[in-house]
């Protein structure tokens, strides 16, 4: 699957060789600086550490904040929003709600956002990261607000995506701006090529386990080099999905043709990662740190497999998987639960054949959404289960239940698991 090429946002401007993209793009969207704040260059730049006020192209919320977000609203007497045509509510964290208090908490965000005049993205619609590439909010240049820690995912296509917290989100809605600190930006050049198994998680997640997170704390990471050129963009965004887990601010990937430039202003760092040493890993419980080489792990006993999650629930994630599946079963007493990540994910899926697939090898196929990532919605997993899940965290109590264990791997060693009962050995991959 090639790079999807995207314009540039009304909003901002064409992005550039040579200059940090974070640089570009915080330039481009520049509102009244603060006070005590100049800027760089006589004004057409800016400078690592400044506070500097913009104004996002988009801002979106996610039902699991709109009711805190709806709170913050009445406590400060707020009743609109700066351009409801640039403020989007997304139903994806609890789609099949099974719980009486989270029901209540869903129809009270739709209440809010009916008041407000807003665009809302109703249940099925898809996950708010994955959507906002496919309805334009993600485009080269542009500058998204989301409050879910996850938009950085909005890096795999050029775009400057922010995850913020409930008070800035409702700052941002109702004023049209928001303020931050410009990062410094660090440039991983990714050199060589990795085993034909490895996906763009386990090249994140090795970096993250051998590195840890101090070099890319707040700061925008660049990934370079012709392998970071050369994903598609359903693998692009995985691997921005994970930025965060970083401890990036932000996250880009590199453009063949230079439309998202290595940084090479002096403020840059750069990190050569040699990518031969890579192979499939699976983070073990419960860090996404806990990085182990797949052949360390092979063996342990899986119960509950999960193909979702803003990192993997896209057409390519779907096919691997389902390529995996092709003459297999899910193993007796194994839940194999795929939870495409949006409406146009499971129709092209469906159209392709891959549900088709994966539903006669034994998942359950969910609609779209965040699916089981968070434990808003079933299914959960036991007491005492052993969970491969392809999302973005392993944290304890992750998926709704404190006394599971969950390891995270690519879609292919997720279906693979699914179908011997227990995490594959490398030679047991397709």
């Amino acid at each position: 699957m090639s790079r999807t090429r995207l314009p540039a946002a009304s909003g901002g401007s064409p992005l550039r060789a040579g200059s940090p993209l974070v640089d570009q793009i915080i330039t481009s969207h520049l509102s009244d600086p603060p006070d005590g704040s100049t800027l760089a260059a006589g004004g057409s730049s800016v400078a690592v550490g400044q506070l500097v006020t913009v104004r996002p192209d988009h801002v979106y919320v996610q039902d699991g904040n709109a009711p805190t977000i709806a709170k913050l609203y009445a406590e400060h007497g707020f009743d609109s929003v700066f351009d409801p045509a640039r403020v989007s509510f997304v139903f994806d964290h609890s789609v099949l709600v099974a719980d009486v208090e989270m029901a209540d908490r869903m129809k009270e965000a739709d209440a809010f956002a009916s008041r407000l005049g807003v665009d809302v993205q109703s249940r099925g619609r898809g996950i708010s990261h994955v959507i906002a590439a496919e309805l334009g909010w993600f485009t080269a240049g542009s500058l998204v607000l989301g409050s879910d820690s996850h938009t950085c995912v909005g890096g795999a296509f050029g775009s400057l995506g922010l995850g913020m917290g409930a008070s800035d989100i409702t700052a941002a809605m109702v004023t049209g701006t928001t303020w931050l600190r410009v990062p410094e930006t660090v440039t991983v050049e990714l050199t060589g090529a990795p085993h034909r198994s490895v996906r763009p998680r386990d090249v994140l997640l090795t970096m993250l386990n051998r590195l840890g997170q101090e070099p890319f704390l707040y700061r925008s990471v660049e990934f370079a080099g012709d392998w970071a050129r050369a994903l598609s963009s359903d693998s692009a965004a995985s691997l921005a999905s994970l930025g965060v887990e970083l401890g990036a601010k932000c996250v880009f990937i590199a453009d063949a043709d230079g439309l998202v430039p290595a940084g090479t202003a002096p403020q840059a760092q750069r990190i050569t990662f040699d990518l031969e040493s890579v192979e499939p890993v699976v983070s073990v419980p419960h860090l996404p740190a806990n990085t182990r080489p797949l052949s360390e792990v092979a063996g342990t006993r899986i119960d509950y497999v999960f193909l979702g999650s803003c990192t993997n629930s896209r057409l390519e994630d779907l096919a691997e998987a389902a390529q995996a599946m092709v003459g297999h079963r899910v193993r007796e007493g194994v839940q194999f639960v795929v939870t495409p990540g949006s409406i146009g994910v499971y129709r092209d899926a469906v159209r392709s054949g891959y549900v088709e697939t994966l539903m006669e090898a034994g998942a359950v196929v969910t609609p779209p959404g965040c699916g089981s990532c968070v434990g808003t919605q079933g299914p959960l997993p036991a007491r005492g289960d052993n969970v491969l899940s392809t999302m973005n965290r392993n944290f304890r109590g992750r998926m709704g239940n404190p006394a599971a264990n969950i390891y995270l791997a690519s879609p292919t060693v997720a279906a693979m698991a699914s179908v011997l009962g227990a995490i594959p050995a490398p030679q047991e991959l397709p």
